[in-house]
């Protein structure tokens, strides 16, 4: 067992936009143990989403004090007297909201990786102003049960080619 093509593993899942669907496929398909790579697609995956959710309060802080400070520097000139734009919403954004008017949180975490991305769904999640611990939570759950889904998928799936050539 070479250690470091797992530790590239969870690097490539740890990686946003490179979900549990594709690290786990790929790396079981080049013979890796199926099990230490579900589990370091599972760690890599999930402590990012961890740390996005310790750290989006502050964030969310940091950017309502710079917007403030940026529109105080402005007072007087005509830009901050023009009404702002609403922002535009990416098709994933929607996808993701519409999930969330459906399903709340459990749906929109469960549907993530293949839909939005789970670190991508765990910042709407909190801009939707769910509890950071229900969001860790439900995070936590849906990417054990895709990484396990996929292994197993992965495994089996590889076997039936094996067998047919």
């Amino acid at each position: 067992m070479n250690i470091w093509e797992y530790i590239l593993v969870f690097i490539m899942a740890a990686t946003p936009w490179i979900e549990v669907l594709v690290v786990i496929p790929v790396a079981i398909a080049s013979g890796l143990s199926p099990f230490w790579v579900v589990m370091a697609a599972f760690v890599g995956n999930v402590i990012p989403v961890w740390i996005i959710i310790a750290i989006y309060e502050k964030w969310e802080i940091w950017q309502s004090q710079r917007k403030s400070r940026k529109s105080e520097g402005e007072k007087g000139s005509y830009d901050s007297q023009v009404e702002e734009q609403p922002k535009k919403i990416s098709k994933r954004g929607n996808r993701a909201r519409k999930i969330w008017n459906r399903y709340g949180l459990p749906g929109l975490a469960l549907l993530a990786p293949a839909i939005t991305g789970i670190h991508l769904a765990a910042v709407m999640a909190l801009a939707f102003k769910s509890p950071k611990r229900s969001t860790a939570i439900w995070m936590t759950i849906s990417l054990a049960v895709w990484s396990i889904g996929m292994g197993i998928i992965s495994f089996y799936g590889l076997s039936l080619f094996k067998g047919q050539a």
